[in-house]
């Protein structure tokens, strides 16, 4: 019979007693897993308040460029409370996935400019393409989070001066299809099976490795699938395929604004939207 604190316990107590932890210790795992995940997002809005409200110090700018900047930083502290809301979410055992009737060319829009906002990224020429339907069935706050860290990952991988990424996106009544491509140095072929797994990272002194790891996680949410384009003989391609459809009696399309385009920058909108 096991021994705990001077007093004798019989097996079968221990026993039941770890069988009713194991919910409990489940949660915290799910829930520490997700605080990682959250942790890894949150770095992007942060860095997207510091850079606009550099911005902002500038006395050359025009008052319509400064309430572009502002209302940046509004929209970026309001992904910082989406994702901390999904962490309380997650920590209750609910779904953090809801998907809605929305536009994918506004999902892109703001998940690039989150991202060319900063420094280090401005003189990166990224493209966003979109061929077909816009609107589609889709969680709108997480598939920007998959794009966001595709973006992020091409841009630390590119050259800061000659950098090209472009993102293509093609909607039809059945499904999404979403590739983010760079010019970068591609990815190492002994990787290539692992890179999705947290923790595999290459090439970045700083990378965790979580990006492709949450943009996996989030995609298979969908109920689609994400890859490597391993035909790609220059850069790295990333390809995602997610049902699209609209169920019948859905909700009509509540719309996100975009962030207005008034101030010159990386981004280049190549995209025609189309109902």
């Amino acid at each position: 019979m096991p021994v705990s604190k001077g007093r004798v316990l019989p097996v079968e107590s221990l026993r039941g007693g770890l069988k009713q932890d194991l919910p409990t210790r489940e949660l915290l795992s799910s829930v520490g897993r997700m605080v990682a995940l959250i942790s890894h997002d949150l770095r992007q809005p942060l860095t997207a308040i510091l850079a606009n409200a550099e911005f902002l110090s500038r006395s050359d700018i025009s008052q319509l460029e400064r309430n572009d900047f502002y209302k940046e930083i509004r929209w970026a502290i309001d992904r910082m409370n989406e994702l901390v809301s999904s962490l309380a979410e997650c920590s209750k055992g609910r779904d953090t996935h809801r998907p809605a009737a929305r536009n994918i060319i506004n999902t892109v829009e703001r998940a690039v400019r989150m991202t060319s906002v900063r420094q280090e990224f401005r003189r990166i020429t990224i493209e966003h393409r979109h061929k077909g339907l816009a609107v589609g069935w889709f969680d709108s706050h997480r598939l920007e989070r998959v794009v966001g860290n595709l973006v992020l990952n091409a841009c630390e991988a590119v050259s800061p001066d000659s950098g090209q990424i472009v993102i293509t996106t093609t909607g039809n009544r059945a499904s999404l299809q979403i590739g983010v491509w760079d010019n970068g140095p591609g990815i190492t072929p002994t990787i290539q099976n692992s890179v999705f797994q947290p923790f595999v990272t290459y090439g970045k002194a700083d990378g965790c490795g979580l990006g492709l790891a949450i943009a996996k996680k989030i995609v298979e949410d969908h109920g689609g699938e994400i890859h490597i384009d391993r035909s790609c003989k220059t850069g790295a391609f990333f390809r995602i395929n997610i049902p699209f459809a609209i169920p019948e009696g859905a909700i009509p399309l509540v719309p996100r604004d975009p962030i207005p385009s008034t101030r010159v920058g990386t981004l280049s909108l190549e995209a025609a939207a189309s109902h």
